[in-house]
C-alpha cells in the first residue's frame, strides 16, 4: 500500500491536528444542531468551525446531520468534523457488551481475515469505478495570520524571558474547501489504474492507492509479524464486527509514504474491523508514527461494503478519509527563535459507479465477415485538407 504526497502536501499527526480546537462529544454537537434548526448557513457553519469531536461519527449519524443542514458551508464543516473523528473511539452506544472471544477464537477470526485479504486481489474481477474526492487544506490567509501571530508572541517571549523560545506545531489555522475532483479508476488483473496508468497523484494535494486489495494484504501481513491485540465488538446493524488493534514498527513496515523524491516506510498502527463469520474486512485504519518531530505524518481509513458486479456481490471500497500534516519548510526564524507552522490536509473520498470492465470478441466465418462488410456503409468523401 502506498500513500503518495506531492511537493506541496503531506499526511497527518493525530495528536496535534486539532491542537487549538474545542473538544466536544457527539451529544454536545447534536444539542447544538438541534438549537440551530432554521438558522442561516453562515451562522451554523460558524458555530461548527473550531470544534473537534472526541468520539467517532458513524455514517448513519453523519447522513442525518447533513439532511438537516443542506447549506454548502454547513455541509463542509460537518464533513470535516466527521472525517477528523474517523480515528477516535466509537461512542459506547455503538459497542457490543458481549465478552471478548477466547484466544483460540481470536486467532481463528484473524486467520480468516488474513486469508480473505490474500484472496481478495485474485478474486476481484476487472471493473471500472469513479473516485470522487473532496479536498480541504489549511487556508493560506489563516496560515499567514498564524505565522504572524507566532512571530509576535515569539518576540515577546524572547524579550520577557531573556532566552530563546521554540514554537512548533502551530496548526491553528482552519481547513478550507479547495475543490472537488473526479477520476475514473480501472481495476485490471489485480492492478489499480488511474486514467489507464498505474495509480498516482492526479490532483493538487495528496492521494492514496491500494484500496482495492493490496492495502489489506500488506497491513495484515505486517500486523501478523508485529503486534495484534483484541479491541472490541462493534455493532453493525443486526450483526457485530470483531475489531483488532495492531502496531507495526518501522523495521517491519511495508507502508510507503512519498514526499517529493523522498520515500519512507514509517512505523504505523490502527484498527481492523472483521466479520467473524466470513473474515471479510469492513474497515481498516492506518496511522503513521513519525520518528522525528518535524516528519510528515499520515492517517488513512477505508470502509468497505458489498456491491453487485455482474451477477455476484463483491466487497469493494466505498468511502475513505485521508488526513495529513506537514511542517511548512523552511520555517520562519525570529532571531534565534524558530517558528514552524504546520500545514494540514484532508481528503474525503467516495468510490462509486462500479461496473464490470469487459471486452467481447467473436470469431467470424468467411460468410459472416462478407455479410458484415456488405452492411457497412462506405465512408463519405471529404474535402482535401489544407497543407
Amino acid at each position: 500500500m502506498r500513500s503518495r504526497l506531492t511537493s506541496v502536501v503531506a499526511l497527518l499527526l493525530l495528536a496535534t491536528l486539532a491542537h487549538a480546537a474545542k473538544q466536544v462529544t457527539i451529544g454536545q454537537v447534536e444539542q447544538m444542531l438541534s438549537a440551530d434548526r432554521g438558522l442561516s448557513d453562515d451562522v451554523v457553519s460558524g458555530q461548527l468551525a473550531g470544534l473537534t469531536l472526541t468520539e467517532r461519527v458513524t455514517a448513519e449519524r453523519f447522513a442525518a446531520w447533513q439532511a438537516l443542514f443542506p447549506g454548502a458551508r454547513s455541509q463542509h464543516m460537518l464533513l470535516i468534523l466527521a472525517d477528523e473523528s474517523a480515528f477516535h473511539p466509537l461512542p459506547a452506544s455503538e459497542l457490543s457488551p458481549d465478552p471478548p472471544p477466547s484466544l483460540t477464537a481470536e486467532n481463528k477470526i484473524f486467520d480468516a481475515a488474513l486469508e480473505y485479504a490474500n484472496r481478495t486481489i485474485h478474486n476481484l474481477p476487472n471493473f471500472l469505478a469513479v473516485r470522487q474526492t473532496l479536498h480541504f487544506q489549511t487556508n493560506q490567509d489563516s496560515l499567514d495570520a498564524v505565522m504572524g501571530q507566532a512571530r509576535y508572541e515569539a518576540g515577546f517571549a524572547k524579550q520577557d524571558a531573556g532566552s530563546t523560545c521554540e514554537l512548533v506545531g502551530l496548526d491553528l489555522a482552519p481547513l478550507a474547501f479547495t475543490g472537488q475532483f473526479s477520476a475514473p479508476v480501472t481495476y485490471r488483473d489485480g492492478e489499480e489504474l488511474l486514467n489507464g496508468r498505474a495509480a498516482a497523484p492526479a490532483m493538487p494535494g495528496f492521494t492514496t492507492s491500494g484500496e482495492f486489495g493490496p492495502i489489506l494484504a500488506i497491513v495484515l501481513g505486517d500486523a501478523r509479524q508485529s503486534s495484534i491485540v483484541w479491541g472490541y465488538w462493534q455493532r453493525r446493524g443486526d450483526t457485530r464486527l470483531a475489531v483488532f488493534r495492531y502496531r507495526v514498527p518501522a523495521a517491519k513496515s511495508h507502508y510507503a509514504v512519498d514526499v517529493g523524491i523522498l520515500q519512507s516506510r514509517p512505523a504505523y498502527h490502527g484498527e481492523i474491523a472483521v466479520d467473524p463469520g466470513s473474515g471479510s474486512i469492513f474497515r481498516i485504519s492506518i496511522v503513521s508514527d513519525p520518528a522525528k518531530l518535524f516528519e510528515p505524518a499520515s492517517a488513512i481509513v477505508i470502509e468497505y461494503g458489498p456491491t453487485i458486479l455482474g451477477s455476484r456481490a463483491y466487497m469493494v471500497p466505498l468511502h475513505g478519509v485521508a488526513l495529513g500534516r506537514i511542517p511548512v519548510p523552511p520555517g520562519v526564524r525570529t532571531g534565534s527563535t524558530t517558528v514552524v507552522p504546520v500545514q494540514n490536509y484532508l481528503n474525503d473520498v467516495t468510490f462509486a459507479h462500479y461496473r464490470l470492465f469487459r471486452a467481447d470478441a467473436r470469431i467470424l466465418s468467411d460468410e459472416e465477415s462478407r455479410q458484415l462488410r456488405d452492411k457497412t456503409p462506405a465512408p463519405a468523401a471529404s474535402a482535401p485538407q489544407p497543407q
